[in-house]
């Protein structure tokens, strides 16, 4: 086992509790942009020059965008607004993680011979398994889109462990489909925060404070309506 690899996928699986489980945004997404810079490097052999400068340029222009998407709102209209965060805490989430890691590193070629790195196979379940836990239990944009960005780079880092390093073109379609899904979260996140619900929440619509008015008229308008 490759010891500098082991730190790396240690390091984006660590980036991936503190994303999924901090709730003040840019911790967050410092958190994803640490799981993005990482990932491409748990390969063996590493991609050629071309395809790793994208990546790492793809996943500083990412989290840029969720950062602006995110930021200054605090300064003019009070605190700065947090995400859901995680509802089990930080250590259910790392323990989660650490449960996945060894799973995908038992599992590592799913039964068939295997071309890439079997760290490269287990920190994407680690990243994968937490990100299915943001997406589904997130209440807010941010959190919905961080988890939806962790669940693709995870799905990524098994395809790495199965099929072996990918060549540079596919590094940059990689690179270029992150950005667009990045940036829709973005825009909706900014656009979370312009509706006046204070947060990344969805809508100011379904929370319960909405009720249904009856469809028939009171009966005391009912009468008041004959007596005119």
């Amino acid at each position: 086992m490759n010891p500098i690899l082991a730190a790396v996928a240690l390091v984006v699986v660590a980036g991936t509790v503190v994303a999924v489980a901090a709730r003040p945004p840019r911790v967050a997404i410092l958190g994803l942009a640490i799981v993005l810079i990482g990932s491409p490097v748990l390969a063996d052999p590493l991609p050629a020059p071309l395809g790793l400068a994208s990546r790492f340029v793809g996943a500083i222009l990412m989290a840029y965008l969720l950062w602006i998407a995110a930021r200054d709102r605090g300064r003019v209209r009070g605190p700065s607004p947090l995400t859901g965060g995680s509802r089990i805490g930080w250590p259910a989430e790392a323990l989660m993680a650490a449960s996945a890691f060894v799973v995908g590193f038992a599992a590592h070629g799913l039964g068939a011979p295997a071309l890439g790195s079997s760290l490269s196979s287990a920190a994407g379940f680690a990243v994968a398994a937490l990100a299915v836990s943001a997406t589904v239990t997130g209440v807010d944009v941010l959190r919905v889109g961080l988890g939806s960005l962790l669940l693709i780079d995870g799905a990524l880092l098994v395809r790495v462990g199965l099929g072996g390093t990918p060549d540079q073109l596919e590094q940059l379609v990689t690179t270029a489909t992150l950005i667009v899904v990045a940036a829709a979260i973005a825009t909706l996140a900014r656009a979370a925060l312009a509706d006046g619900a204070g947060a990344f929440d969805f809508s100011l619509e379904g929370r319960g404070s909405r009720r249904r008015e009856p469809d028939a008229h009171p009966i005391e308008q009912q009468v008041g309506d004959v007596l005119r």
